[in-house]
């Protein structure tokens, strides 16, 4: 392989892999489960949150380090308070709040614990279907809800 096409290969990793590649080298995922409405729960490394702050659930953005962070709810439409995660981007104009029912369950597992669920007619917004034992979670596509939030990709 050529070094500019090395190069051009090496440009085109994207942060979820680039994070697969971290976590995978520890053989360790240090994790959030975060309880969603009408779908599984997700599965998102603890590495990519910036910070948790309560919040009420009816914002449509967030303030963190005087920036206005759009939102991306996973709560239950009745819930009036929740967590918003603050989820890093490639670029801090990528950023946004992770709108969560509560905390999120922290969890530490073995890669080896960790395979994929193949399903057909995935939401776009999912990135992949994993299962850990009998519980099926979703890991979010998160290039998909950065657009839907209108943010750069």
């Amino acid at each position: 392989m050529s070094q500019s096409n090395s190069t051009s290969k090496i440009d085109q990793i994207s942060q979820q892999e680039l994070q697969h590649l971290i976590t995978v080298s520890t053989g360790f995922i240090d994790a959030y489960i975060v309880e969603c409405h009408d779908q599984e729960d997700m599965l998102i490394p603890q590495n990519i949150v910036l910070s948790a702050l309560d919040s009420s659930t009816a914002v449509d953005h967030v303030e963190w380090h005087d920036l206005k962070l759009p939102v991306y709810r996973v709560t239950h439409p009745a819930q009036n308070q929740g967590v918003a995660l603050v989820i890093e981007g490639d670029e801090i104009d990528q950023r946004f709040a992770l709108m969560c029912n509560a905390m999120p369950k922290t969890i530490r597992l073995r890669i080896s614990e960790v395979v994929d669920d193949e399903r057909e007619g995935q939401h776009p917004a999912v990135f992949q279907y994993v299962r850990m034992g009998e519980q099926v979670f979703h890991v979010p596509n998160l290039a998909h809800i950065q657009a839907s939030l209108g943010l750069n990709s």
